[in-house]
């Protein structure tokens, strides 16, 4: 008596999508960063409504006085221009956030490297700090110097840190330059109240022009699967 030999499902591929949870992570990472993000800006406004009636309180027992020459501003009227500086970048924290991890990720997934949640961690972090330092300069430099010095101190941070977690001093370059193109941007959509929105519009669909050029060959299966495309 023939009998035939049970058929057996065939086993389900393992798969490790990797790449899946790397972009939950950095989505759960840039709402997480919104927190510290939210504390800075909570602390600008009570230093403003301080230095607003500190202000207040000087109009009223002292006369106003004169500028020195060559002075542009105040002190107060710059501290004011400062904060408001600050509390327009902080809107546009979630573009900023989302681009720089989102070159870390490409590098990642374009060049085969292995970034740990704790080095977006950390470029979150200092990214972060762009937005205090610029609230702390802002308090004793004119916005536009106080934009420099706290974005060439935070891209300072991120691009040397860069070097050593990207293994190439080209890719750290890369990160440089977009920091560079980045924050002048910001910087003129800051000075552009009445094209603001038309300038951060177009400078979206430039980035996302961008990310479809570099990652059109990029089999996305594959890298779920946890294997490199193989070119015929």
């Amino acid at each position: 008596m023939n009998s035939e030999p049970p058929v057996s499902a065939p086993p389900i591929p393992h798969r490790r999508h990797s790449v899946t949870l790397k972009l939950i992570f950095i989505a759960a990472l840039v709402l997480v960063l919104h927190l510290p993000l939210g504390l800075i800006n909570g602390l600008r406004q009570e230093r403003a409504h301080n230095r607003e009636e500190a202000n207040e309180r000087i109009r009223h027992e002292a006369p106003v006085r004169a500028l020195l020459p060559g002075q542009t501003y105040s002190p107060a009227v710059a501290a004011a221009e400062g904060y408001r500086m600050v509390e327009r970048s902080l809107k546009h924290s979630v573009l900023v956030l989302t681009l720089v991890f989102a070159a870390f990720f490409l590098f990642e997934t374009l060049a085969g490297l292995r970034l740990h949640a704790v080095h977006y961690g950390l470029v979150g972090a200092a990214l972060c700090l762009f937005y205090l330092a610029l609230l702390a300069l802002g308090e004793v430099l004119e916005p536009g110097l106080a934009y420099i010095g706290a974005a060439v101190a935070s891209s300072l941070l991120i691009v040397c840190y860069s070097i050593s977690i990207l293994h190439s001093y080209v890719r750290a370059g890369s990160i440089a330059a977009l920091l560079a193109a980045e924050h002048s941007v910001l910087y003129v959509v800051l000075r552009m109240e009445d094209y603001a929105l038309l300038a951060g519009t177009a400078s979206l669909f430039l980035v996302l022009a961008a990310v479809m050029f570099f990652t059109r060959d990029v089999d996305w299966f594959a890298q779920e699967e946890g294997r490199k495309r193989v070119q015929a």
